[in-house]
């Protein structure tokens, strides 16, 4: 059976007019489905096909970035040419500009994109403005994915992502240091990081760094979901102040002026953090898992020397924050067909194992944590908590994604730095995103 729509969480947000989300244009998408193929697990899965129901001999995609910093991506690509016969076109476009070249070319209509890799967190607006196809992906095919993914991708019962590769944080510590501040164990919980930093921060290493700091908003929504919370409720109500202001008096504040963090926020970009871990100035470090992988490849790191745990636990989790990355199918392309085979293809096991051992990132998948060569390639504690990450991995998708994040930016990252008090930072955020909701209609 296609698209479930029993196993989604969230619903289809109607209400908001195409004028106020995001200046989208109301454009309808095409919700045919009249070609079937069955996946490698077995499942029916539904697709639209060209003219006359054949198979394209190529599709255009867009990947996010160029092939040469996805090597996993190239690879499983090469294997989607080779077993199908259709060929791939990579249009590759830096992340920067990726969002708005998908919008220039949907906003005209334009069937140039078939497909294209991005965040899951795009999916509530392109799919509020009719400008993704539903991929027919049915149980077959998507549950061997956690319930937390597939609830991202999923609107009113349709998958409209297939996710592709994960990018959720992950702990990592530096033995060596540890061992030499008279520790066995990496903290456990927010107050262990406080209680040991003044141990483990010397000189020009700070006893913590998270990679979200440069990403502000994601890092805020990592931690406020380890006390309990989201940005929203179940209404589309900003929820955040109450538990957003614990958040920074309990923890974050307090990294600040204990000096366990890096000064400001610039340093800790997602590049920057890893080298500055790897430069052995970070004692701990809360970053995207292709880390510790990159950090095995580097000189005077191995096994004996990288650390792997789970995130310190905040007052109610350990959930770090969902970015995975998925192959979604334009509402306009003329080649329906082979871009959803392609969709699919690249969201299988084989596909999720074989970017996980290329490329290091996680997979998605379960399953391939328990392969025999991904447990011969990376160390044993690593590779549990990749898995523990994805089962525990949060995220949410909300209408307006741009600017409700910048009216977020534009208040946590002073709060962050000292200059503004964190509860009314916070409620200046919630009232402008409640004033945005109210103008485009979703409140």
């Amino acid at each position: 059976m296609a698209d479930n729509p029993s196993r989604t969480r969230r619903r289809f947000i109607a209400g908001a007019g195409a004028t106020g989300v995001a200046a989208l244009a109301g454009c309808s998408g095409n919700d045919s489905s009249n070609g079937t193929t069955t996946d490698s697990s077995g499942g029916t899965t539904v697709g639209t096909t060209m003219s006359g129901g054949e198979m394209a001999d190529k599709i255009v995609f867009y990947n996010s970035g160029g092939l040469g910093s996805d090597p996993g991506t190239e690879k499983n690509i090469q294997r989607f040419q080779d077993e199908t016969g259709i060929q791939v076109e990579v249009n590759e476009v830096p992340w920067s500009n990726l969002k708005t070249s998908l919008t220039t070319n949907w906003r005209n209509q334009s069937s140039e994109i078939d497909a294209f890799n991005g965040p899951t967190w795009w999916l509530a607006d392109f799919v509020n403005a009719g400008w993704l196809e539903p991929l027919g992906l049915g149980d077959g095919h998507m549950g061997k994915f956690p319930d937390s993914l597939r609830s991202l991708v999923t609107f009113d019962g349709k998958t409209y992502m297939a996710p592709q590769l994960g990018k959720w944080g992950s702990y990592l510590y530096d033995k060596k240091v540890l061992s030499e501040a008279g520790y066995d164990a990496p903290p456990d919980t927010w107050d262990d990081v406080l209680n040991m930093g003044s141990d483990l921060g010397s000189g020009n290493r700070s006893a913590f760094g998270f990679t979200w700091a440069n990403k502000d908003v994601f890092m805020f929504k990592q931690f406020l979901y380890q006390a309990g919370s989201e940005l929203f409720d179940d209404s589309n109500n900003p929820s955040f102040v109450e538990t957003g202001t614990k958040v920074f008096n309990d923890f974050l504040i307090p990294l600040r002026e204990q000096g366990l963090i890096p000064d400001g926020t610039s340093s800790m970009g997602e590049g920057g953090i890893g080298d500055t871990f790897i430069a052995g100035n970070l004692a701990t470090v809360e970053s995207w898992t292709p880390l510790g992988s990159r950090v095995l490849g580097s000189e005077g790191w191995d096994e004996s020397r990288l650390g792997s745990a789970k995130p310190p636990k905040g007052p109610s989790s350990r959930a770090t924050f969902q970015d995975a990355n998925g192959v979604a199918v334009s509402a306009f392309s003329k080649r329906k067909k082979a871009a959803k085979k392609f969709a699919r293809f690249m969201s299988t096991t084989e596909s999720s194992k074989t970017d996980m051992l290329v490329e290091g990132n996680p997979s998605v998948v379960p399953e391939v944590y328990e392969s025999s060569e991904v447990k011969e390639k990376y160390p044993a504690d690593l590779v549990e908590d990749m898995k523990f990450n994805l089962e525990n991995a949060k995220s949410e998708t909300y209408l307006a994604q741009p600017q409700v994040d910048n009216f977020l930016s534009n208040q946590i990252t002073p709060a962050l730095l000292g200059d503004k008090e964190p509860q009314a930072a916070l409620k200046t955020a919630r009232d402008n995103i409640v004033g945005l909701y109210k103008d485009i209609g979703v409140l």
